[in-house]
């Protein structure tokens, strides 16, 4: 019976480095509005989106806009964020690292690893029927390696918090894209 999606909702958890949810538009985006970061307030928080988003829709002041606001930056914040963007940074290592396996054929049917092949490295999944599939190991949101999450069976990046499924298809951002295709020449 429906006929056109208008609106979509997604969810993913996110702690705030000030610990204080964010609601308002998604900084960036003119039509798109988040509430996320609750940590274990979801109840308030969720009466409190309702009220705020519509304010910010209709374009009528609200009190609370700018206290929740996802684009804020706070002084008290600054040391956790330093160290999360210092956590960034050494995640890059893994760029000139070697890979975990020197071959899809060390790779059991419903599991991944990451392999480099020259100068890429590249996300290998054996399917439950032994098919191997192949993506860049890169996120497609800053270009951290991805790592095989064996609990998830998902791609996650250790560097925002992006995951991807075995295919490489986005599960959860910030990445919007997959990962890319691996070309013919492994590069």
């Amino acid at each position: 019976m429906a006929q056109q999606v208008e609106y979509r909702w997604s969810g993913q958890v996110m702690e705030p480095v000030d610990y204080m949810g964010y609601i308002g538009k998604n900084p960036g985006d003119e039509n798109v509005f988040i509430v996320t970061g609750d940590s274990g307030q979801g109840t308030t928080h969720g009466t409190i989106a309702g009220l705020l988003i519509t304010d910010l829709i209709l374009g009528r002041p609200n009190p609370w806009a700018e206290l929740y606001d996802p684009s804020r930056k706070t002084l008290r914040a600054a040391p956790e964020f330093a160290k999360e963007n210092l956590n960034v940074a050494a995640q890059y290592v893994d760029l000139v690292t070697p890979g975990e396996v020197d071959s899809p054929e060390q790779i059991q049917p419903g599991e991944g690893a990451v392999l480099r092949r020259g100068t890429r490295k590249v996300a290998v999944y054996r399917d439950p029927q032994g098919r191997v599939h192949e993506r860049s190991a890169f996120c497609s949101h800053l270009g951290c390696v991805v790592r095989w999450n064996h609990g998830e069976s998902s791609w996650d990046c250790p560097c925002h918090g992006s995951r991807y499924d075995p295919y490489g298809r986005v599960l959860n951002g910030p990445a919007i894209g997959g990962l890319s295709e691996v070309e013919e020449n492994g590069e």
